[in-house]
């Protein structure tokens, strides 16, 4: 052989007890053990299949009188456990956690000693993507079933749940359903059945009993499966859900009569139903207060959409800052579109600014002195006291600039709308023959109007019938701009801008139709960004048109809000009030180029 030969040929006998005794020993040591390293196979196509459940081996799936037991399934390789936690899904809810563990081919889970299983209940217990092959992490598909009763529930719902504001899918949230039909039982017991969205926000629960259940779904923060905190997200239809496995009763309607008469029926607003004898037709149910639940029969599965909403959070002062002369800032837990600001009058001039959750009180006093100011908040007044002593070391330091940055290039300037300029302090006047306006290279002085904007008292509009394409430069030379504490700028403020032209910009047509006349709402065009650019409050009217020029080429969006309560913005809902929230449509619209119109007509029609 030759290997043989190859020994023969290259070594000599050693002598017994010699070092090269001790040398060849581990030569050939080497070879045996490096021949005996296991090394994955290489080419071919990949593993794609997942572990095969062993069912002689495993727990009997689909069992009935089920009684507590530890639950092993075998497969016929070696698995892996993976985010046990986040992805075995036991539904209805155990109220211990039980242990799932690997023993090599099987995995184990063994209810807590102290779990007492419900009477006459299907449990399912869904392992996700919790499984899969040690090579190549297939996921093994496993979802074990059983019931502690006499047989196997087989009803099932599905649904999506979608953001009510965005009208985006939401992923991980629960779909409960509760057999106690007591409006406090979210908030309370843990639900009888759920099931978790997927990232397309659809959900299906399985192996459900017939009866009549509170649904509800819920973005669970703590994951203690029920809504208890603000912070959590609540969605709910405005109808019991009525799963029926034999027959389908509505007043004195029959099933027959409904498959003989018509493939789509509309239902009184407190039922929902499923049969599983119904194959051939679907029943549609609008909710009270709109469209938040959709049900649909195809193969006896209905279909649940629900808007998903957080709940307004509750307005408190969260912060309070009166250390500095001239402003107090008042911070809150939220946006304070509700809250009501009063104050001592002491003789002081005060202007209020809303900056996202904060409020501020800009004030000047011509003497210093103490006084308080007052945030009512539903019933709730908090008292703020503004102390004397702050005018000194304020004044010491204090100057009047521009709040904006410079440029590092000269922006494009609307051609058809004023140039603002923002300060760090609310303005009492200015001196406009100390504001210069310089046009062209050139730098001839132009005289431009300069008003002070009433909505931000920081802010002074600088107007001027601009020529199109034109260098301008805007100085404010020092004692130009007063402000409420009698500081005037020290320096000068000077900006560069060039005005655009009307080639530049686009034109868009906006037209709403099929409203409700008798309704109210708001229409908001946003640009690419999710920025506002324009919002217009409707009421009373059927169709709405607007002709916009000069529009900076975008792809902008039209949202519209059905405004229930008539208060210029959208409202969230309210699970204690029953209240749904504001349903919102909208549209993408076609890009707007430059130097082109764009006519877009959006049909009012909220799903």
């Amino acid at each position: 052989m030759q290997f043989g030969n190859f020994i023969k040929r290259h070594f000599q006998p050693v002598p017994i007890g010699s070092a090269g005794t001790l040398a060849f020993c581990g030569f050939l040591l080497s070879l045996f053990f490096g021949c005996a390293q296991i090394i994955p196979p290489t080419g071919g196509p990949d593993d794609l299949t997942p572990p095969k459940l062993d069912t002689l081996r495993s727990t009997p799936n689909y069992q009935t009188r089920f009684q507590k037991q530890d639950i092993v399934l075998t497969f016929n390789e070696w698995v892996e456990l993976k985010e046990v936690f986040t992805q075995v899904v036991i539904s209805p809810p155990l109220e211990f956690r039980p242990e799932i563990t690997r023993k090599k081919k099987s995995i184990v889970l063994k209810f807590d000693e102290k779990e007492v299983l419900r009477d006459s209940a299907t449990y399912v217990i869904n392992y996700g993507e919790a499984i899969r092959d040690i090579t190549k992490g297939n996921v093994a598909p496993i979802v074990f079933v059983f019931s502690t009763g006499d047989y196997i529930d087989s009803l099932s719902v599905k649904g999506k749940v979608v953001d009510a504001y965005t009208g985006k899918p939401t992923k991980d949230v629960l779909f409960m359903l509760y057999e106690n039909l007591s409006d406090t039982v979210v908030r309370k017991d843990r639900p009888f059945y759920f099931a978790k969205t997927d990232t397309s926000g659809r959900f299906q629960v399985d192996n459900v009993k017939s009866g009549t259940f509170k649904a509800f779904a819920l973005l669970d923060k703590n994951l203690n499966y029920r809504y208890d905190s603000e912070a959590e997200m609540i969605g709910f239809p405005d109808s019991f859900l009525v799963l029926s496995s034999a027959k389908l009763t509505i007043d004195t309607l029959e099933l027959d009569t409904l498959l003989a008469d018509s493939t789509q029926v509309d239902l009184p607003d407190s039922v929902v139903v499923n049969t599983a004898l119904v194959d051939s037709f679907s029943l549609a149910q609008d909710s009270l207060l709109g469209d938040s639940l959709k049900t649909t029969l195809p193969l006896g599965i209905p279909t649940v959409n629900i808007r998903l909403f957080q709940e307004s959070k509750k307005l408190f002062l969260r912060e309070k800052e009166v250390g500095i002369y001239g402003r107090v800032n008042l911070g809150f837990s939220r946006a304070p579109f509700d809250a009501t600001i009063s104050f001592d009058s002491v003789g002081q001039t005060a202007f209020f600014e809303t900056e996202k959750d904060s409020i501020w009180l800009w004030y000047s006093l011509a003497e210093d002195a103490p006084w308080n100011i007052y945030v009512q908040r539903d019933t709730s007044i908090d008292t703020v006291l503004v102390k004397t002593g702050l005018r000194t070391s304020f004044f010491s330091t204090a100057q009047l600039v521009s709040w904006d940055k410079i440029p590092t290039k000269a922006p494009l300037q609307h051609p058809f709308k004023a140039y603002p300029v923002i300060f760090n302090y609310p303005l009492d006047s200015f001196d406009l023959g100390k504001i210069q306006l310089l046009e062209d290279s050139t730098q001839v002085p132009v005289q431009p109007k300069v008003v002070l904007d009433t909505a931000l008292r920081r802010k002074l509009l600088v107007d001027f019938k601009w020529k199109q394409g034109k260098l301008y430069e805007l100085i404010f030379l020092p004692g130009s701009v007063m402000d409420i504490y009698g500081l005037s700028n020290a320096d000068s403020i000077a900006r560069k801008f060039t005005v655009g032209q009307e080639k530049d910009y686009g034109t868009l047509t906006l037209k709403v139709l099929g409203l409700d006349s008798s309704a109210a709402y708001v229409i908001r065009i946003l640009a690419k960004n999710e920025t506002l650019f324009e919002e217009y409050n409707v009421d009373g009217t059927a169709d709405f048109q607007k002709t916009i020029p000069y529009m900076t080429p975008d792809t902008y969006s039209v949202e519209l809000i059905e405004d229930l309560d008539r208060n210029g913005r959208w409202t969230t809902g309210n699970y204690d009030l029953r209240r749904q929230p504001e349903r919102i449509q909208r549209k993408v619209l076609e890009e707007l180029r430059a130097n082109w119109e764009v006519e877009a007509t959006v049909g009012a029609s909220f799903e």
